[in-house]
């Protein structure tokens, strides 16, 4: 009966969310304050609603009431009470009703906070929720329900996703949706702007708030993702650009765009049209990243669903939304102009300099996100993109952007002194030399040292610049404004993210080996001991073995570390669970890996200098984007009346030539999207980044065996017979998932199973493999990884069908699972041995 009520109360929330909507815009058009005053009431009664269905969700998965499908699907009875919360979010349905939930919170707190707010535009700012409201409500109720029932229903679950039973995945998830969805203010603030036709100050002074707390979760969100994949999946990374990981980066980037761009309109009432176009964006982006996750377009570990009838759903909420809002801007935006002129050396120059480096940092991870599927539509080949290339674009967009920032902030407004800033950045540009030789020399004048000593340099700069304007204040008692606090807060944050970025990725140590009780291995200057092992540890729905290693220096003990690699009974899945010990200054990670011969075990130590800056400087980033909110800018020198018509000429330029753009480039996305989706319905287009080698010979090549008596594998060996050529390593959390599956296929007629261990440790490998059992015909080492790029791979575990010819037919990025065999190897497989 419980889960009865919250299924009506989300059933009245969409009708509540449809009166929101519609109601308040019609008295705002006919000026009638009843009708409008209708909109707060809604607000509040939506997210009441909403909130009761929240909780009765949640009640099903603390019970375990296991006649919800959604609860049977995600839970289990032996899961500990926190995973059993977070369980709710950790699945799409779940997920979409955390996402409406924390929108409705938007609402109501606009409802609650809004006074002083002009009464108008808060009516249809509240009227815009209510609308994004309603269509996801919609979509929830019918095509993503999360209290169907089961009948009858079964006595345990299914469990959830072992990686997702960690504190960090039950907090990750609410900080990115407060940040993401948040950003829904802004879009609907800009909305009713642009109804209103009243861009200026004071609508400025109200967004920003909004936007900073948004602004502030999402970057919460995301180093709590970055920090979660550093500790939980054992490869002592913290980014990988993957897809989704991309799709919750560009809306910070365009946020944060959109926070610089409304200091400027709030202060000098420029930028209007830009700073609106801005807003629309980044919920834009934010909404993208939802269907990127929720469709199947995209494949990613971290996807929710890929069902393209709701992928379709869901674009049509986007044309909607995004479309319609793009409309209204190519419609009202042009009539819009802004007072002031402005140098380009000035502060708003530093600050559109600001803007135009994070727009296109956006526009070139979406394009490089995109890509491999452009390429495919129309013709122009098959191609991956990975870490290289947006380490390649993004990297030279970010150094003239960390470097404007120091300086920026102490620029003029309207005409900046540039000679006089640089004599105040005198001791920055000294830190720089100081910094920048140090590092070189102290690292041994290498190459690679001196890009580290860049990186430090750059945050040198950063740093030091950014508190030019503190050191001022104390030794030369300079006024400094209160809302500058915020903003230094923030640059510092990033000086020190900057400092261990570089840190991390410049001296990584990593040490792969088999160790035995009372052996020790030297890790950058540290000694790792193996003092014990303790095997069968019982957990709440795992059991874990259990390494203890004592770590010291020069000696002196320095921590003791107990990493366990546990094994999860439902779902069945291995799952590492690494010791950190930190000083703040540097991390030793340590990783227990499977049992290897005579009883040793595969060990993993990493060392990794500055990564604590990292999430520490996040932290102190979103801290001033928090701080920030407590000020309200006061604007200054507008010459020119808000409303101020443009001339005849200027505002035809507007229309057509700039205008038409930014709506342009969204339908040809939508129609592309709508294009991808029919390709997936169909089955023809199983993964996002297919093989360049589809429809060609196998790279010419020749590996070594890894195991003795098993052979190897070279490019001859793939004629004659029809050939699934796995490329996996013992440490891909992924492909260890995977391998129940390929067991399945080791007496498969008509398919000959062969494996390729990518980049890996010989000995870890064969350890792993002597006790998970090995399915390969023919079992070959790619330890320099060569072949693995010759045959285009973006990463473990990929798979390739190769036809008795030696022509790959077929390619599987990611696990194969029992749907994928069934569904798409075996009849291929069958069709090819014709």
């Amino acid at each position: 009966m419980i889960i009865e009520i919250g299924h009506f109360a989300l059933i009245l929330a969409l009708f509540v969310a449809l009166t929101q909507a519609v109601i308040p815009l019609i008295g705002a058009a006919r000026s009638s304050v009843t009708w409008m005053a209708i909109g707060k009431g809604a607000a509040r009664v939506q997210f009441g609603l909403i909130l009761l269905a929240f909780a009765t969700l949640m009640w099903a998965y603390i019970t375990s009431d296991f006649s919800v499908l959604n609860v049977a699907q995600n839970s289990h009875t032996d899961k500990p009470l926190i995973y059993k919360i977070s369980g709710v979010w950790g699945n799409h349905e779940g997920s979409m009703l955390l996402w409406v939930l924390i929108l409705a919170l938007y609402g109501f707190a606009l409802s609650i906070f809004g006074k002083g707010l002009f009464f108008v535009l808060q009516t249809r700012a509240l009227a815009i929720q209510g609308l994004i409201s309603f269509g996801f409500l919609l979509y929830i109720l019918l095509a993503s329900n999360p209290f169907l029932r089961l009948d009858p229903p079964p006595l345990n679950g299914q469990g959830l996703n072992p990686l997702l039973q960690d504190p960090g995945l039950a907090f990750h998830p609410p900080l990115l949706y407060l940040g993401y969805v948040g950003f829904s203010m802004a879009f609907s603030f800009a909305i009713a702007g642009l109804i209103e036709g009243q861009i200026d100050t004071a609508w400025a002074r109200w967004v920003r708030p909004w936007t900073l707390a948004a602004w502030s979760f999402l970057t919460l969100g995301i180093v709590m993702g970055a920090w979660w994949a550093y500790y939980t999946l054992g490869w002592g990374g913290w980014w990988y650009w993957d897809p989704v990981e991309n799709a919750s980066f560009m809306p910070w980037l365009t946020g944060t765009a959109l926070i610089h761009s409304l200091i400027v309109l709030e202060t000098r009432g420029i930028l209007k049209a830009w700073t609106l176009l801005l807003a629309i964006i980044t919920f834009s982006l934010a909404l993208i990243g939802t269907f990127l996750v929720r469709s199947g377009v995209l494949t990613s570990v971290h996807s929710f669903a890929s069902d393209p009838k709701r992928g379709v759903f869901i674009l049509v909420l986007l044309g909607v939304l995004i479309g319609g809002a793009l409309m209204l801007f190519l419609l009202r935006a042009p009539v819009l102009k802004g007072g002031g002129f402005f140098a380009p050396i000035s502060r708003e120059g530093a600050l559109l300099l600001n803007n135009m480096l994070l727009a296109s940092a956006a526009s070139s991870i979406l394009l490089g996100t995109l890509y491999p599927l452009f390429m495919d539509a129309f013709g122009l080949g098959k191609i991956s993109v990975g870490p290289p290339y947006f380490n390649i674009i993004f990297m030279p967009l970010m150094i003239p952007l960390l470097i404007v920032m120091a300086a920026g902030p102490l620029l003029q407004w309207k005409r900046g002194d540039l000679k006089g800033t640089l004599q105040r950045l005198k001791f920055a540009a000294a830190a720089v030399i100081v910094v920048t030789v140090g590092t070189w020399l102290s690292a041994g004048g290498s190459a690679r040292a001196l890009a580290a000593a860049g990186g430090f340099g750059l945050a040198a700069w950063l740093f030091t610049g950014t508190l030019t304007p503190l050191v001022e204040t104390f030794c030369y008692k300079r006024p400094l404004p209160r809302g500058s606090y915020g903003m230094i807060i923030a640059h510092v944050g990033l000086a020190i993210v900057l400092a261990g970025v570089t840190g991390s990725l410049a001296w990584k140590t990593e040490k792969v080996q088999i160790m035995h009780t009372g052996e020790s291995v030297d890790v950058a200057g540290y000694r790792m001991t193996l003092k014990s092992v303790t095997d069968h540890i019982q957990g709440p729905n795992y059991i874990a073995t259990r390494a203890d290693f004592v770590a010291s220096k020069s000696g002196s003990f320095i921590a003791e570390m107990k990493p366990e690699h546990r094994v999860f009974a439902v779902p069945p899945q291995p799952v590492t669970n690494v010791a950190i010990h930190t000083n703040f200054l540097s991390d030793l990670y340590a990783v227990i890996g499977e049992p290897a011969d005579k009883g040793g075990y595969v060990t993993r130590f990493y060392h990794t200098p500055l990564v604590p800056w990292i999430f520490l400087g996040a932290i102190v980033m979103a801290l001033g984007g928090f701080s920030s909110l407590t000020y309200h800018r006061r604007a200054i020198n507008i010459s020119v009346k808000t409303n101020a018509p443009v001339s005849t000429k200027e505002k035809k330029f507007s229309r057509n030539r700039l205008a038409p753009i930014p709506l342009a480039v969204f339908a040809l996305l939508a129609g592309f999207f709508a294009w991808r989706l029919a390709l997936i319905e169909q089955g023809q287009t199983p993964e996002i980044i297919p093989s360049a080698l589809i429809g060609k010979p196998a790279p010419v090549f020749t590996l070594p065996p890894l195991i003795t008596g098993v052979p190897g594998l070279k490019t001859a060996d793939l004629k004659g017979k029809v050939t699934l050529v796995n490329f996996f390593a013992s440490w891909c959390v992924p492909c260890r998932a995977e391998h129940p599956v390929l067991a399945t296929l080791k007496n498969i007629q008509g398919l000959t199973l062969v494996g390729v261990d990518y980049e890996d440790k010989t000995d870890a490998t064969q350890a792993w493999l002597k006790k998970a059992g090995n399915p390969y015909a023919a079992l070959a080492s790619d330890h320099d990884g060569h072949t693995g790029i010759d045959f285009g791979i973006t990463g473990v575990p990929e798979s390739y069908l190769i036809d008795q010819q030696g022509i790959v037919r077929f390619k599987q990025t990611g696990p194969l699972t029992p749907e994928i065999v069934q569904t798409q190897i075996l009849p291929l497989a069958a069709e090819l041995n014709k």
